[in-house]
């Protein structure tokens, strides 16, 4: 079984630390990840997810240029937070560190017997069932009652959607917003890049303040002894 350490900082102490470890000319950026990985001789050593609040770095971006680059005085006051799974999903606003309103969202997308989503499904045995068209008409309201959410006032007037979902959901929402001429791309969407037990309530909760923070996961631990000083973790 793989170990690792998990050290989290806010936004405020990681700059510095980010400015040593850019000395290193073997750091690249991976926008996807919105941080940087450390893989030698086919062993990973350390990880670092940037506060989601800082900008979305390029594909192969060295560090140091990333930090020349962008402005990290950063503190927006409002952001959304979205949590999609297969027939259940939990959206929330937040202002100023408060969630100020959610929704929690439960459709019937999922055949009970095989556990199937209804869009794996459609892929393979059509919608000819009465049980599918259901699915299917639930599948729909999902994807419609989440863009709704987004276009409200209070959602509206965020700049950020920081998100859990499996890449097909995400898909299909794009997918679902055009057909309704919703343009999602105003707001910035970034994945939180960490383990989302389930669509609730208490895991929006828990993920209010992760924008504030960087994630460093080391696997290795000689590499901290190579590694700046690890500024401690605040609240």
């Amino acid at each position: 079984m793989s170990t690792y350490r998990l050290f989290k900082f806010r936004m405020e102490d990681s700059l510095d630390f980010l400015k040593v470890l850019s000395e290193s000319d073997n750091l690249f950026l991976e926008r996807d990840k919105h941080g940087l990985s450390l893989t030698e001789n086919s062993k990973s050593r350390f990880s670092i997810r940037l506060p989601l609040f800082y900008p979305k770095p390029q594909d192969r971006q060295p560090l140091w240029q990333y930090l020349e680059d962008h402005s990290f005085d950063i503190y927006p006051e409002r952001w959304n937070l979205l949590i999609m799974e297969a027939g259940r999903a939990a959206i929330g606003s937040v202002k100023e560190g408060k969630l100020v309103v959610h929704k929690n969202i439960r459709k019937y997308m999922v055949r009970k017997k095989q556990g199937k989503a209804q869009l794996t499904h459609l892929k393979s045995k059509g919608k000819s069932r009465y049980g599918s068209r259901l699915r299917l008409q639930e599948t729909i309201e999902y994807f419609d009652e989440i863009i709704e959410k987004l276009e409200s006032e209070h959602y509206s007037q965020s700049p950020y959607v920081f998100y859990h979902c499996p890449v097909r959901l995400r898909a299909f929402l794009t997918e679902a917003a055009e057909g309704g001429d919703v343009d999602l791309a105003k707001f910035n969407w970034v994945r939180f890049g960490i383990n989302v037990k389930e669509a609730s309530f208490n895991e929006l909760q828990r993920m209010i303040l992760e924008p504030y923070y960087s994630r460093l996961t080391v696997y290795d631990d000689s590499v901290l002894e190579e590694l700046p000083p690890i500024p401690a973790y605040r609240k």
